[in-house]
């Protein structure tokens, strides 16, 4: 039995771990001309695709993940797409190139030769560092509020790295920094700005100085909103919203049910689609972003922030540069925020006004799609020893769907 009859065979039956968004993809060039390409990344884009579905705009994942796809077409290579989190997936026949973004270039390098290229595209920092970071995190809260959360976004330790013969990094100098261990040679790409409303946000800064944000996925400790909490409900006078799906993470709500819900100065908003009219209503009355994560690679929502033109507080391994526009933390502590943010709060309205703007600018100058493109075109040109086709020097980005069939 086929692997992809199999899987199939299993979502039928109930078997737990498996969605049909895990299937398989195999995405056919128009003219094949160079090989295979396994690509270990997202499937969910392709399946929407053949279910009919325009690409999820929500998150620049899916429009990262489909453009990485179409290069590897353009230079003529069939590309069999698994999830990054299939850890049963048995590849068939031979491959030119692996490319993956967390572990499976570890569990499958080695069943083939020097011929077959191997490529990481870090979504993550190394997982020795991301681990710890977040486990110091944990401990912390722990040690301050006498009860332990357990962390949700822990990476399997793996030698990813160690099998990789390129590394392409989208982070910023903390993202990079943590693979530089290795002899492997890093690129630097450029991090795409997550999809956002471009056009300028007008505010009156001197109103909004006392209101700000946070914004985070999965993981609230990991991501500092617990420190962001505490630092807030000790300044009354400043006001917090609180945009994600914190409302599903039972153990955190639990501990922080107070700063959340009870607090006169925090609104827990709620996820808001950032390509919406409230996100931007939310935007034009605040004047920054707070944003201590433990680590990232280049933070996609401080980017989106950025663009709305928010002034960032982050710390060093929240991955952004901010110098000259925004603050970043001497160290992740609540005491460290508390003086951000009142810092921030104080300066004078024609100071707000430039580190907004110039938060703006930097997002569209350092951060975009086309940049990111044409970046990760030549790296991968130059990883692959293959000449860059004549029409991306007039075609950027683009939505061209391939032909997608189901592996077998």
């Amino acid at each position: 039995m086929s692997f992809v009859k199999s899987r199939i065979r299993n979502l039928l039956s109930g078997s737990p771990g498996t969605s049909p968004a895990m299937v398989p993809i195999r995405l056919i060039p128009e003219n094949r001309s160079n090989g295979r390409v396994l690509m270990s990344y997202a499937t969910k884009v392709y399946h929407d695709f053949l279910n009919g579905k325009p690409l999820d705009r929500t998150h620049v994942s899916a429009w990262q993940n489909f453009q990485i796809s179409r290069i590897f077409l353009d230079l003529g290579f069939e590309v069999d797409v698994i999830h990054f989190e299939d850890q049963d997936y048995e590849p068939a026949g031979s491959y030119d190139v692996i490319f993956d973004i967390v572990s499976n270039l570890g569990r499958l390098a080695d069943r083939y030769g020097p011929e077959t290229k191997k490529i990481l595209f870090p979504m993550f920092a190394h997982w020795s560092v991301h681990n710890l970071r977040s486990y110091i995190r944990h401990r912390s809260l722990a040690e301050r509020r006498g009860v332990a959360i357990a962390p949700k976004r822990l990476l399997k330790p793996n030698d990813s790295v160690e099998r990789a013969d390129y590394i392409l990094c989208k982070g910023g100098e903390f993202g990079r920094s943590t693979y530089a261990y290795s002899s492997t040679p890093v690129t630097p790409l450029t991090q795409p700005r997550p999809h956002a409303i471009d056009e300028f946000i007008e505010r009156d800064h001197d109103r909004c100085r006392r209101n700000f944000i946070w914004i985070g996925g999965s993981s609230a400790v990991h991501k500092g909103l617990d420190l962001v909490l505490e630092a807030f409900v000790a300044r009354p006078d400043l006001q917090l919203t609180v945009l994600g799906k914190v409302t599903e993470e039972g153990p955190f709500c639990g501990v922080y049910r107070s700063e959340l819900f009870e607090s006169g100065n925090v609104l827990a908003a709620g996820w808001v689609d950032t390509l919406s009219p409230q996100f931007r209503s939310i935007c034009a009355n605040a004047i920054a972003l707070v944003a201590p994560s433990a680590t990232e690679i280049s933070c996609g929502s401080v980017i989106c922030g950025m663009m709305n033109g928010l002034i960032p507080i982050v710390c060093e391994s929240t991955d952004i540069d901010v110098s000259d526009f925004g603050i970043c933390v001497a160290s992740d502590t609540v005491e460290d925020i508390q003086a951000a943010i009142d810092e921030l709060s104080a300066m004078p309205t024609s100071e707000l006004a430039a580190r907004s703007e110039a938060s703006r600018q930097v997002s569209q100058e350092r951060y975009g799609g086309e940049q990111f493109v044409q970046t990760f075109r030549t790296a991968v040109c130059e990883v692959l020893g293959v000449d860059r086709p004549q029409n991306w020097d007039t075609v950027a980005h683009d939505f061209r769907i391939p032909q997608i069939e189901l592996c077998d």
